[in-house]
Order: C-alpha cells, then sequence, then structure tokens
C-alpha cells in the first residue's frame, strides 16, 4: 500500500474501527501528529504552557510545576486527517493498516 505513495505527497488517514491495542493506538496518535492542524495545536497549547509556568520555592529552591501536555489527537473511531507521506513512516502505517484507511488526498 505504502509503495503507491511518493514522499511528499498528501495522504488523507481514517480511522476504521476502535484500537483497544495500546501500543497500536500510540502509534495512530503518533501518526495523528503529523498533520499541520494538529501540529499547530500543539504547538500553540506548549507555548501557553511556557509562558503560564508556575515556579514555587521547594526546599529553598525553584520548583517548576508543569501542566500536562493536552490530547489534541484523540484516536477515535471515524477520525480523519490529512498529512505528507514519507517513507520513514510507511512500517508504521504498515504496523496499524488494520485500523486505518489511508488514501491519496
Amino acid at each position: 500500500m505504502s509503495d503507491t505513495f511518493k514522499a511528499g505527497q498528501t495522504i488523507r488517514c481514517t480511522i476504521l474501527s476502535d484500537i483497544r491495542r495500546e501500543d497500536a493506538r500510540q502509534t495512530v496518535t503518533r501518526l495523528m501528529r503529523l498533520a499541520p492542524e494538529i501540529k499547530k495545536g500543539l504547538k500553540k497549547a506548549q507555548e501557553h504552557r511556557v509562558r503560564t509556568l508556575v515556579v514555587r520555592s521547594r526546599g529553598k529552591r525553584p520548583w517548576e510545576v508543569r501542566q500536562r501536555a493536552s490530547a489534541v489527537a484523540k484516536p477515535v473511531k471515524g477520525a480523519t486527517w490529512t498529512m505528507r507521506f514519507f517513507p520513514h513512516i510507511a512500517p508504521d502505517i504498515a504496523s496499524v493498516s488494520r485500523y486505518i484507511k489511508v488514501e491519496a488526498a
């Protein structure tokens, strides 16, 4: 399947079913983070966390109270995203091919 796509080509991915295996869910989430709109949301959330970082004193030393990262990419059934295809992500796409449908955009 991934041999039909060229490097830099835009592809559309759709989640076909619920993902129960944790490693497959993490792989799909990692692939979702390659989408430009999701990247933008993650970057804006990261910048906001840095701007609003609270530094407290703990043992007379500065202690940064960090917030958890936001979950912008959620691998749920029916979720669709577009991203560019690169050969180094082909093994990831192949490993979760039973959960996602990949087509040219």
